[in-house]
């Protein structure tokens, strides 16, 4: 492999990812050489991480059952992996939850403290630490997981659009903060993707349609230029990219990982 694009060799946490898409981005850093340190709250991420391991036998890394929302426990991940690897190369934000709100004037508060603790503060926390690392080390990369729901306003979808938006405006303050120390920091907006907390869409808008899941599965696709769902490996092409020579000069940058669905 080139030395242009590879990450061989990298130390990097993924928050997020006992399934999903975090777990197939984690699975392709440790297929791509990285040392992969795995976080979530589920405690299903360190069966997940076993499994990538088995796939992987000379996978570094471990896994470690973390809630974002609480700063002390994304502190622990990052100063454990510090501890283990001496070096932390890429972070990848991107523990997230999506909660039915309906309408805002219908929408607890206590929602919306638990999505913006999660979507924003978990991903802010994770920057956080990050940043701390990496700005001694003068290196690293930065990747939280955005949306095209915080890029324009979508009914029924208020406090995750604006924990998204939240997102998308630190990613490009911290790209600029530390932009001096060689540290390129983006967001990754996904489209509709083939994961646990987008089939719960599919759900409810099949319910709402009065049509089958397979039936609005079918209806989502046809809106999708290339046909397809967004996997793990997606956001991991664009993640490696980034995290490599070839993608050292893109910072501060909302990037669509779509398939064509949005442009904003």
């Amino acid at each position: 492999m080139s030395e242009f694009t590879s990450v061989e060799g990298k130390v990097a946490i993924v928050n997020g990812c006992a399934q999903g898409i975090g777990a197939g981005a984690a699975r392709k850093l440790a297929e791509e050489g990285c040392i992969v340190v795995m976080g979530d709250i589920k405690p299903k991420v360190k069966d997940t991480f076993e499994e990538i391991k088995k796939d992987n036998p000379g996978l570094k890394g471990f896994a470690k059952v973390v809630d974002v929302s609480k700063e002390e426990e994304v502190k622990a991940i990052v100063e454990e992996t510090i501890e283990k690897y001496g070096k932390l190369d890429i972070m990848f934000n991107n523990a997230g939850i999506h909660i039915e709100t309906g309408n805002v004037w219908e929408t607890p508060e206590e929602t919306i403290d638990k999505i913006l603790a999660v979507n924003f503060k978990g991903m802010f926390f994770g920057c956080k630490h990050a940043a701390k690392q990496m700005k001694k080390q003068e290196s690293g990369t930065i990747v939280n997981t955005g949306s095209f729901f915080g890029k324009v306003g979508h009914a029924e979808s208020a406090t995750y659009g604006a924990s998204k938006g939240a997102v998308h405006t630190m990613t490009q303050s911290l790209s600029l903060e530390m932009a001096p120390y060689n540290v390129n920091v983006n967001a990754l907006c996904p489209g509709l993707a083939a994961s646990e907390m987008h089939w719960a869409f599919v759900e409810a808008d099949a319910e709402k349609r009065g049509i089958t899941f397979e039936e609005m599965k079918e209806v989502e696709l046809e809106e999708i230029p290339l046909s397809r769902y967004g996997y793990g490996k997606d956001m991991a092409g664009a993640i490696v990219w980034l995290a490599s020579e070839a993608g050292s000069y893109v910072t501060g940058q909302l990037i669509n990982v779509n398939g064509g669905l949005d442009f904003s």
